[in-house]
């Protein structure tokens, strides 16, 4: 299963079955057209919620890629 966990506002979202090189096009081509962006992401653990992070330049936003952390601490 796909997973991106983002680190926004001191707080961490996760957005299920995408995967990063999804994430940075969408984000990437709103903020190269000059658009903020209202991003879908979860809040929460356990009892998901859906949020809506807004994307505009100068606001630090960091995704990190679960899955291939996940997987390199398997492979020891």
């Amino acid at each position: 299963m796909k997973r991106v966990e983002i680190a926004y506002g001191g707080q961490k979202y996760s957005v299920p079955n995408r995967d990063i090189a999804d994430l940075r096009s969408e984000i990437g081509d709103a903020l190269g057209a000059g658009k903020t962006h209202w991003l879908e992401v979860n809040s929460g653990e356990g009892i998901l919620e859906p949020a809506y992070l807004l994307i505009s330049p100068g606001v630090p936003i960091a995704l990190l890629d679960v899955m291939r952390t996940v997987s390199r601490s398997e492979a020891g």
